[in-house]
């Protein structure tokens, strides 16, 4: 490229950067916070260096959003996941907006790893990529692995910095974790409900696509309408292995919960307390077959048909079949029961969004619903039917493969010691007993390997943490709770053990994710009722 062109791509470049902060300025003057200029909004079409979107120290943001077309696309541009507080808490306003933004069809929210510059250029959207990542794996040498995991795959959302995090006052802390109830408060809000058209509810779905490890209060970003995980999709609770508990985005409440919504085999057995106290990491079958995805996208190449295809469908408020009546002047929306001159408000909300689930379904191999989208109704009640805790090894016929999951038959299998014992002492006494027992046959090996493994998880995990870990899912299944009461306790909870000696040592210790044992107990046992009462004031 000559220098004349380089100057001119440069000088458009800053145009749009210019453009996006013009439209920052308008946002504050509409009294958004000021945290909204932490996420940059990159309106011109083409790849923009990351070096245009830095701070005055250099620092690049960790997420950015494009227009593509009626959609607006999430970057997750961070290799490590993170956030920080401000781009936590500007994001979540932003998405807030664009959820009642009308003139929209969709949000679409994924991690950009797809090319060898992603740390120099964000592309205006995956339709610039030409070459398709490849899928790695899903098999697995154990039940799951914190090191390999790290390595070999990227990280989707991992929430904030947790080494951080111990450097920061208790009101930096506190505002962190605020900013990420926040977060996921507004992408929970990004699931309109059919008719729900007034003018304080979202309207405009909400879509992620995790390729990679989605860690702790990372999952607030999958908590929207649409999950598409793909082959590299994982999902594990890393936090009580740094001493810390469930981070405040409300996992106390749906962990307990895992399979109720699509009414799956996994809402009969303990796959969330599994998830919560072992460490286990989840991959796309487990997280379909779990209700922590909605669909099965096998690659994530295909990325690139959905934002082209949502780039094409009209926005939100276009998404008409039904001519709307004709209304006189000073008819109101909605008149009395018995009014001649009723207007029926929004006669085409039956049919919107329609187009967006469509199209998610087309690009999927299956959904959390029960059934392969190209199989036959008797497939689906073969899965039904079968009963999970006799698969432990995954032995299914391959032409149910993809829908094998892993944790649901590790779920089914240790039932009695996950669900039926209430104390993690009695969960890990169960599970010594089965890791102990005499093998005389292949199965026999397979069960008492599994148990041995899920109890090296939770062994190298903070006693404390894991306690109150504990306490948080058995007092979040009750059916008074709400999703808002659980994001409290949470809170709480997470702020007493930031200031605990676990946390802290683990901090400072530099050890890698899974690796640290200088907890202050040395085991459950050690750890009394009042230490994890007082986690709860």
């Amino acid at each position: 490229m000559s220098s004349a062109a380089a100057k001119q791509v440069t000088t458009k470049m800053s145009a749009a950067v210019a453009s996006a902060t013009a439209a920052a300025a308008e946002a504050l003057a509409a009294n958004a916070p000021k945290s909204v200029l932490s996420i940059p909004s990159i309106i011109r079409y083409g790849p923009i260096p990351l070096s245009e979107l830095a701070d005055q120290n250099g620092r690049t943001p960790g997420a950015a959003i494009r227009q593509v077309g009626p959609t607006r696309r999430i970057f997750l541009l961070d290799p490590n996941g993170h956030l920080t507080a401000e781009e936590m808490d500007g994001l979540a306003y932003r998405i807030k907006m664009l959820t009642k933004n009308t003139g929209l069809n969709s949000i679409l929210c994924a991690n950009s790893i797809e090319k060898d510059d992603v740390d120099t250029t964000i592309p205006s959207s995956v339709l610039e990529i030409d070459q398709e990542t490849e899928p790695k794996s899903s098999s697995m040498d154990g039940l799951f692995n914190y090191q390999s995991s790290v390595t070999h795959l990227p990280n989707a959302a991992c929430g904030y910095d947790p080494r951080a995090m111990h450097k920061f006052s208790k009101d930096e802390k506190r505002q962190t974790l605020n900013a990420m109830m926040r977060l996921a408060k507004a992408i929970k809000g990004g699931s309109p409900t059919a008719g729900q058209n007034d003018d304080h509810s979202s309207k405009i779905p909400f879509i992620t696509v995790p390729h990679g490890i989605t860690m702790d209060g990372g999952y607030a970003l999958s908590m929207g309408s649409y999950v598409l995980a793909t082959s590299d999709s994982r999902f594990k609770i890393m936090n009580p292995a740094r001493g810390l508990s469930l981070d405040p985005i409300g996992l106390s409440y749906i962990l307990p919960r895992l399979g109720w919504e699509f009414q799956q085999p996994s809402a009969n057995y303990p796959v969330g307390v599994v998830l919560a106290l072992t460490g286990f990491e989840a991959n796309e079958g487990d997280m379909v077959e779990t209700g922590l995805a909605t669909h099965f996208m096998d690659s994530f190449g295909k990325l690139g048909s959905v934002e082209r295809a949502l780039a094409n469908l009209a926005p939100y408020e276009q998404q008409n079949l039904l001519k709307e009546p004709t209304r006189k002047y000073g008819e109101s929306v909605g008149g009395g029961a018995g009014s001649k001159n009723r207007f029926q408000g929004d006669i085409n909300a039956k049919f919107r969004n329609v187009a967006v689930a469509g199209l998610l379904h087309s690009v999927s191999l299956y959904d959390a619903m029960g059934q392969e989208i190209t199989s036959a109704s008797d497939q689906a009640t073969f899965l039904a039917d079968e009963d999970p805790s006799l698969v432990l090894e995954g032995d299914r016929d391959p032409m149910f493969g993809d829908r094998e999951s892993m944790l649901l038959n590790v779920a089914a299998t240790f039932q009695d010691a996950f669900e039926k014992e209430k104390s993690v002492e009695g969960i890990m006494a169960r599970m010594r007993e089965y890791a102990s027992a005499e093998a005389n046959n292949e199965e026999e090996i397979e069960f008492v390997n599994a148990a041995k493994e899920l109890l090296e998880g939770m062994e190298a995990q903070s006693p404390l943490a894991l306690c109150a870990t504990h306490k948080l899912v058995t007092v979040g299944k009750e059916p008074k709770e709400t999703l808002d009461s659980c994001m409290k306790r949470e809170m709480r909870v997470q702020l007493s053990l930031f200031e605990k000696e676990d946390f802290k040592n683990w901090a400072k210790s530099g050890a890698k994710e899974g690796e640290f044992q200088d907890w202050k107990h040395k085991s459950v046992k050690d750890v009394t009722k009042d230490e994890v009462a007082e986690l709860f004031r």
